[in-house]
């Protein structure tokens, strides 16, 4: 009786071993089939990736397109006639403007108070003279100092658009209000009339006070005359610098470079997917890593 009660207890418990044993692997698979990274979380985020840089790529042309119209609002395909100082029999006031800038360099450098007068005549011929400026030739032309301003006429070339090569010039008449900047000499803009009648944004008529200077400021002969001053005045028709070796500049902060609007939102965008394409590569490598180790 014992024998045949033991013999058949134990089918039953390896029954219920058998059952207890077959469902234990169903659940470990099922638990590593959980763990498991998930193809589709994967291809999802490449998507979004994709579409975010074919959104990039898309705002950038539309960005190419919009500034070129823009800049074609104020601007003309070739430059208006700009007239040049003829120099034939004018070597004597060739020396003369020579002896007078650098004289007021020399007085500069001395530490002399000192003042210089120039009338547009002789800005002109400024121009026309020192192998610094020739970049305005053709391009500048003093018309007439009056009323506190120097008016001038403008051929300035620009870039047609972002990446291009290709040129258009700012055909424009110019009001100029000389300034005095931490002791430099900075030729304010404060109109420009295109020969178009469309509007010039700030950002290029900044970049016009600077291309004015620019030349002279970058040479040794004529470059302390711009940066060393104590006041600049428009006195009648004439332009006057002032050096006083005492003068103390103020310092003011400088003038931040303006930023287009499409090159704000071109920045912005760009941060933006490169913060999201971090934190994607992030998930991406986690989610590897974690299905590697289960």
């Amino acid at each position: 009786m014992s024998e045949s009660t033991q013999t058949e207890g134990t089918p039953a418990e390896d029954v219920l071993t058998g059952s207890q044993t077959g469902t234990q692997p169903d659940t470990q698979t099922g638990a590593e089939h959980g763990k498991k990274f998930s193809p589709f979380a994967g291809c999802s985020i490449f998507i979004i990736a994709g579409v975010l840089a074919a959104s990039m790529v898309g705002f950038t042309i539309w960005s190419y397109f919009k500034v070129q119209d823009t800049i074609a609002v104020f601007t003309d395909e070739s430059p208006q006639t700009i007239e040049l100082v003829d120099l034939v029999g004018k070597e004597s006031a060739q020396v003369a403007i020579k002896e007078k800038l650098v004289g007021f360099r020399h007085n500069i450098e001395a530490q002399h108070k000192a003042d210089i007068t120039l009338d547009a005549d002789e800005m002109n011929l400024a121009i026309a003279t020192f192998d610094i400026l020739k970049p305005h030739r053709n391009h500048l032309i003093i018309t007439c100092i009056e009323a506190g301003h120097i008016e001038a006429k403008i051929a300035f070339p620009v870039k047609s658009g972002m990446g291009s090569d290709a040129m258009r010039f700012i055909n424009a008449v110019i009001i100029i209000k000389p300034e005095l900047v931490e002791g430099a000499a900075f030729p304010r803009i404060t109109s420009v009339q295109a020969s178009t009648g469309g509007e010039v944004p700030e950002q290029f008529r900044h970049f016009i006070s600077e291309t004015l200077l620019h030349p002279l400021k970058e040479d040794k002969e004529l470059g302390p005359i711009f940066s060393s001053l104590s006041a600049v005045d428009i006195e009648g028709n004439t332009l006057v610098l002032h050096n006083d070796p005492d003068y103390q500049p103020i310092t003011q902060p400088s003038e931040e470079k303006k930023q287009s609007m499409f090159e704000r939102l071109m920045t912005g965008f760009a941060i933006i997917a490169v913060i999201f394409l971090a934190i994607v590569s992030l998930i991406i490598i986690l989610s590897r890593r974690k299905a590697k180790k289960s």
